[in-house]
């Protein structure tokens, strides 16, 4: 009886610390997804700076870099970086947009997506 107990404790505890360890795993960047990047480091402001750029670029219009909310980075076959900026854009009033930048193995910069209307997907 006090065997059966031992064991039915043991298998018990294994159980619950196995559940707990599954669960804290969960919480941690999966590996080829988004992991937060500090807004203030070099790297984000110069991100930043070019998706402004080739938004400008691209619409023929001013647009100016106000605040970056938000960033964070995806190693692929080169950086994602994907930003959530305050920006004037045209002359108008501030609006948030998510702008996604792709930079190359070679150092070569693409604007993957810019969305205007707040910044939902981080």
């Amino acid at each position: 009886m006090k065997r059966t107990l031992f064991v039915t404790a043991a298998l018990a505890a294994v159980f619950f610390f196995s559940t707990n360890t599954v669960s804290a795993q969960q919480d941690e960047p999966v590996a080829g997804g988004y992991a937060p990047a500090s807004r203030s480091s070099k790297e984000i402001r110069k991100a930043a700076g070019r998706a402004v750029a080739i938004r400008a670029r691209q619409s023929g219009t001013a647009v100016t870099l106000v605040k970056i909310e938000k960033a964070e980075v995806q190693v692929v076959a080169g950086m994602n970086y994907r930003l959530c900026m305050r920006v004037k854009e045209g002359g108008r009033g501030t609006k948030t947009v998510t702008a996604v930048l792709f930079r190359s193995l070679r150092g070569g910069y693409s604007l993957s997506r810019w969305k205007a209307g707040g910044c939902r997907e981080l």
